[in-house]
């Protein structure tokens, strides 16, 4: 608290950021600009929204340098972004999560790209964090959205919103960045974009590639690496758009992302201040491919929106488990003496189907119903191994000769297991809105839904000599439900809206195999129940020059899905325990002259347990303990000011707090040393300038240096934290037709 108050003076002065939501600016610059956003399957003004949906658009990316997730994302109220690893940091929305990273089951927040969801059942293979150039915008819907948008969406949604193909005009942009972080060598990033009119007003292709590297700048002291961890982010969007009528469009976007890392991201503070220990380099690589179809039919009562896609995720890890080859060479009476290594990942495919016809002319009464179908199939991998593991074996007075060619193969892995899951989602949704008089509206929907899943898991090495491959039954899990939406809203004036809203979400449930475990285990586990209710108010001060905003929330979630540990190390999933969260989530925007521009968001939660949780192994979470991966405040500040000269230079300096939060439901136990996250500040401060169809921006982020931990996690060579970017400056040119 004591930071919390050291920028209280700051607070009244700063701003939010250039997010456009619930207090998205009628202001001046970009915060003119109005968002039209698709929260409720419809195109309207993020504005009109009877909900708690945040939106950043293209040009506010921009203008305030946004790369991925951690320029912005967290800058929006009731987000926490748990920075980790390339394709595992998790954004969580609203407390609504029992851990900061991936968790036995499917995730608590969705993700979509133009509406196509991206978070499959089960173990979360790479959560999409799509490189921000060329982005029309990208919305945040807080609160659980299962009514609209189906599964995994518990806490909110995130849903990226590429930018089409337009026939109307040629059209091209270049970006180009170069940046030196303290530890680091000179990173960069070079970027463009070409929009070609193949037939005037009818056709056009737009196309997109991005590259970026940013040089690490831990110190990896067991292969003495200085500055280890470079990170390679590239790929790129195809747009071709086809409008054969005015009531007709047809679309098409393909979308690729590679994500590579040479060494593993987070450090090990008992090494020192920016270092971290591993016998090797922990190298991780995640790969996204979308691509998507989709046709709007304007029939004049109604629109016709039908999309169709097919996706593609993997993911590949390594990790250092050195520490551990001791206890293998007792127990297995080996003589390993090369590094000990976990290999981890996976792939996974989707095809997805959704069609709706929504009501077009603005009456009393607007309808909408649709009809969704989402196919998956994933192929999970954990494999146990060492350099010479074969001879090992082969020496063991345990195993002896021959043994080796059998457990190890390839002469390296040793043990391994491997999971197949295949799950479907149907659902038929909708939603009506009575307007009773001009000033107050009634909304009523829901989904009707319908899960299923199919895992099989298998095993291989020394836990299952001399029986060769084990493969366990295949495990079934089916549920079905309703997932109901209701608001009402009354706006009095143009100035001033006031709604209250009552939604609930879903997520698959997560089956168990059993056989692995000499334990026994539950069948699996089935969703949470999760009931949101709030209170929002939206206002127009001061002829437009200042926006005060809140939302009221209350979130009670029960049966949750937990991941367990059996005594001999199989994790498996179940439900237990309640949680009640309840926060207030205030934003404010004023514009007291056209040249300045002051935001300020904050956001106070309490994410706590209702009752007693027992966590295997460590012991019992008391009754009031926080959730993790959030945290209980979070303010978000910035002031622009733009010099009335020549090149138009705009300053801006921005501010973030976050509050400690914890990063897992041990660190809830008492006696358990907690692996802690969050209490830090970052200021960045930007100069931009224009210089006819270019501008430079000079940047420094991270003024003050500090170490903010946005997520500990308990690993082989000890605690391993996510960090943000330690202080960083560069210049950034932007060029457009």
């Amino acid at each position: 608290m004591t930071r919390l108050k050291s920028f209280r003076g700051l607070l009244l002065v700063g701003a939010a950021s250039l997010i456009a939501g619930p207090a998205a600016a009628q202001a001046s610059g970009t915060l003119l600009e109005e968002i039209i956003v698709t929260a409720t399957k419809r195109e309207v003004s993020v504005r009109d929204v009877s909900g708690s949906v945040s939106a950043v658009s293209g040009a506010q990316l921009e203008a305030i340098g946004a790369q991925s997730y951690a320029d912005y994302i967290a800058r929006t109220p009731g987000v926490t972004f748990n920075q980790f690893q390339p394709g595992t940091s998790h954004v969580v929305i609203r407390g609504v999560a029992t851990n900061s990273g991936n968790v036995q089951g499917q995730g608590t927040t969705g993700y979509y790209i133009n509406e196509v969801p991206l978070t499959e059942p089960g173990w979360t293979i790479v959560i999409p964090d799509i490189d921000a150039f060329d982005v029309d915008h990208v919305e945040i819907l807080r609160g659980p959205q299962g009514s609209l948008f189906g599964s995994a969406s518990m806490g909110g949604a995130v849903n990226y919103v590429a930018t089409k193909a337009d026939a109307g005009a040629y059209d091209a942009a270049i970006e180009t960045t170069l940046s030196k972080t303290r530890n680091a060598d000179v990173g960069g990033a070079i970027k463009g974009m070409v929009n070609i009119p193949l037939v005037q007003d009818k056709l056009a292709l737009r196309a997109v590639a991005t590259y970026r590297n940013d040089p690490g700048y831990l110190d990896n002291v067991g292969i003495g690496e200085n500055g280890s961890s470079d990170i390679t982010i590239g790929g790129g969007r195809l747009s071709l758009v086809w409008t054969p009528t005015d009531a007709t469009e047809v679309s098409w976007l393909s979308l690729y992302q590679k994500t590579d890392a040479d060494d593993a991201p987070y450090r090990n503070p008992a090494f020192g201040d920016l270092a971290r220990s591993t016998a090797f380099a922990e190298a991780n690589e995640t790969d996204v491919t979308l691509h998507s179809l989709r046709l709007d039919h304007d029939f004049g009562v109604a629109t016709l929106t039908a999309i169709g896609a097919y996706q593609e995720k993997s993911q590949d890890f390594a990790f250092d488990y050195t520490p551990y080859r001791g206890l293998y060479n007792t127990d297995l009476g080996l003589n390993l003496t090369s590094p000990l290594f976990i290999e981890s990942g996976g792939e996974s495919t989707g095809e997805s189907l959704e069609v709706r016809l929504a009501s077009n002319t603005e009456s009393r009464f607007e309808w909408l119903i649709g009809a969704m179908y989402f196919e998956s199939e994933k192929n999970l991998y954990e494999q146990l191994g060492a350099d010479g593991a074969a001879a090992a074996f082969d020496a063991s007075p345990l195993y002896g000769p021959g043994t080796g060619s059998v457990i190890a193969p390839d002469g390296r892995i040793f043990n391994a297991f491997f999971t197949d899951l295949k799950a479907k989602e149907m659902a038929l949704f909708g939603e009506a809105s009575f307007n009773f008089t001009p000033q107050l509206k009634l909304t009523a929907g829901g989904r009707l839904f319908k899960t299923e899943t199919d895992s099989t898991s298998s095993q291989v090495g020394f836990s299952t000599f001399p029986g060769g491959l084990r493969i366990s039954p295949t495990e079934s899990d089916e549920q079905d439900g309703f997932s109901p939406k209701v608001s009402l809203t009354y706006t009095p004036s143009e100035d001033l809206m006031v709604y209250g809203l009552y939604s609930e979400g879903f997520r698959f449930g997560t089956p168990n195999t059993q056989g692995l475990s000499a334990f026994p285990v539950p069948a699996g586990s089935e969703s949470d129940s999760l009931k949101n209710y709030e209170i929002g108010v939206r206002s127009n001060l001061a002829g437009g020059k200042l926006l005060l905003d809140a939302t009221a929330f209350y979130v009670d979630w029960s049966d949750i899905q937990l991941r367990l540990l059996t005594p001999d190390d199989f994790n498996y999933a179940a439900n237990g325990g309640a949680a009640t969260i309840k926060g207030l989530e205030t934003s404010v925007t004023f514009s007291p002259i056209p040249q300045l521009d002051l935001q300020s968001s904050i956001t106070y939660m309490e994410a706590r347990l209702d009752e007693p949780l027992f966590i295997l192994w460590y012991g019992t979470a008391p009754e009031g303990s926080q959730l993790p991966g959030s945290s209980d405040w979070s303010i978000s500040n910035t002031a622009s000011y733009r010099f009335e000269t020549a090149y138009d230079p705009t300053l801006t300096l921005s501010h973030r707090y976050v509050s400690s939060g914890i990063s897992d439901l041990n660190s809830a136990v008492p006696g358990i040393v907690p692996n802690t996250q969050g209490d830090f500040n970052v200021i960045d401060l930007r100069l931009r300038a224009t210089i006819g169809a270019t501008s430079v921006t000079l940047f420094g982020s991270n003024l003050g240096d500090e170490r903010g931990v946005t997520r500990t996690l308990p690993e082989a060579n000890g605690l391993s934290q996510g960090l943000i970017r330690p202080r960083t400056f560069g210049v950034t040119l932007n060029w457009s037709l």
